[in-house]
């Protein structure tokens, strides 16, 4: 199987590495500093857990232009930089290619084959004029809900700060043959990988944490831990759950965690800077509209009200762009 990372960051990188690693084809594709450190020096992945401080060559290239066809895609891209890529990502699909995003917040896919009045609605706040369900296809998708913490310690070397978790499934819960497929292949790298029968309901679960924890790490300025462990920003934080729990169940989406359960799981983690805040203080654009426009814009077609969501949006927008950083 021909794999091509699109996006090779973070999560991307530790992605391409591991699978790799077990001998799968991996094509890397990365911008500026980081393409050049691993194009001259190769990839270093360095992981406590995995007990891993290797470097590994790579096929990498800066962009898709000369690239043929891949099994796999793997789109680590941010959401606003996976709309506006589309029409180059599906030149490098052919009929059977799987695409698998890894972004946080809502996937551009979210209604494709939803039970319900909202079945293949899409959602302008994450993929403006439909580009990646027009060009990349929504039958083409599967869902994928990260759960391991990375970061891009200097450009070509990648920290893994802890888990190992890719849930993997189909958007309409089917145990297919490809999802099992992909599954074992994650496994084999040293991934733990279950199929899900309801994906949505794990990407919600997942969800109300980036919602809250990720714009309200741009506005303190703190760690998961250190929100979590204080009583003003716990708060706040709850209200943004709730909220988005409310949506949820409109939408016929359980939550398998109490809200409790929710934030002790991210105090856990600890002393770990969301992706937001990381991109925040790199004055890279901050996926806003995925985390939590999205969520908005959910409330508005459900009828649930949304307050707190609303007014910690805006003052993430604000921060960004007071620091000149155009949030998406």
């Amino acid at each position: 199987m021909r794999v091509c990372i699109f996006g090779a960051g973070a999560i991307g990188g530790m992605l391409g590495f591991l699978l790799n690693r077990q001998g799968y084809d991996v094509t890397l594709v990365a911008r500026r500093d980081h393409y050049k450190a691993i194009k001259e020096n190769g990839l270093t992945f360095i992981s406590n857990e995995y007990n891993i401080e290797e470097t590994r060559k790579f096929k990498i290239f800066e962009n898709l232009e000369s690239l043929e066809s891949f099994d796999l895609v793997i789109n680590s891209l941010k959401a606003h930089s996976a709309n506006q890529t589309a029409e180059l990502v599906a030149k490098i699909l052919h009929k059977n290619t799987i695409v698998i995003p890894t972004l946080n917040g809502i996937p551009w896919w979210f209604f494709y084959k939803f039970e319900g009045e909202l079945n293949n609605y899409q959602l302008n706040s994450v993929d403006p004029g439909k580009k990646q369900w027009e060009y990349i296809k929504p039958n083409k998708v599967l869902g994928c809900v990260v759960y391991p913490a990375a970061i891009i310690d200097q450009p070509g070397v990648i920290k893994h700060i802890e888990g190992k978790r890719f849930i993997i499934g189909e958007p309409d819960g089917s145990k297919s043959e490809r999802a099992n497929a992909i599954s074992d292949m994650f496994t084999k790298s040293g991934l733990k990988a279950p199929v899900s029968k309801n994906i949505r309901s794990d990407i919600w679960l997942k969800l109300i944490g980036n919602s809250s924890f990720n714009p309200l790490s741009v506005i303190t300025q703190n760690t998961l831990k250190e929100m979590c462990e204080n009583e003003d920003t716990r708060d706040i934080i709850k209200h943004m759950m709730n909220e988005a729990i409310l949506i949820g169940k409109k939408l016929n989406i359980n939550i398998k965690l109490t809200v409790e359960k929710r934030i002790e799981g991210a105090k856990n983690v600890g002393d770990h800077k969301t992706s937001t805040l990381q991109d925040f203080e790199n004055k890279r654009p901050l996926e806003l509209n995925a985390l939590i426009h999205a969520l908005i814009e959910l409330g508005q077609l459900t009828n649930t009200q949304t307050p707190t969501l609303n007014s910690i949006y805006r003052l993430a927008k604000f921060f960004s762009e007071k620091r000149g950083i155009v949030s998406k």
